[in-house]
């Protein structure tokens, strides 16, 4: 071997491990399925939660994304796109995908893709202070 094919064999080392660094940054934030079942109490008077007491705010916790929705109630949904796993962000009583554009409503039903399925729902339930989230 000479010396222009040994250069020629690290570059192309090099450039295939590149490639397979970009391709794996282009998979799912989350490598786990979405979270199935559920169950866990928020307090809402905790600093965590803050974002919780005023409409359109919202928080991450548990694979789930609580959102208070315009109107005063809670929803949950699960956090990721069931499109290639990104957080979906919460605005204007919908989730969205700010990855690749999918629009999902409240209850999670996608109203524009390139997600093909919903966002998984959860139920929530409030008692004074306390948020519940179940399935």
């Amino acid at each position: 071997m000479n010396r222009q094919q040994f250069l020629e064999q690290i570059g192309m080392g090099i450039a295939g491990t590149f490639l397979i660094t970009c391709l794996g940054s282009c998979s799912k934030s989350n490598p786990s399925s979405p979270v199935q079942s559920v169950d866990f109490t928020l307090n809402l008077t905790d600093t965590a939660a803050a974002p919780l007491l005023n409409a359109g705010g919202y928080i991450y916790t548990n694979g789930v994304i609580v959102a208070k929705t315009q109107s005063g109630t809670y929803i949950a949904v699960s956090e990721y796109c069931t499109h290639q796993g990104y957080p979906v962000n919460y605005s204007n009583n919908q989730f969205y995908c700010p990855a690749h554009g999918s629009v999902f409503s409240a209850t999670g039903s996608v109203l524009q893709g390139p997600a093909g399925s919903p966002l998984i729902q959860y139920q929530v339930a409030v008692s004074g202070n306390s948020l519940h989230v179940y399935s």
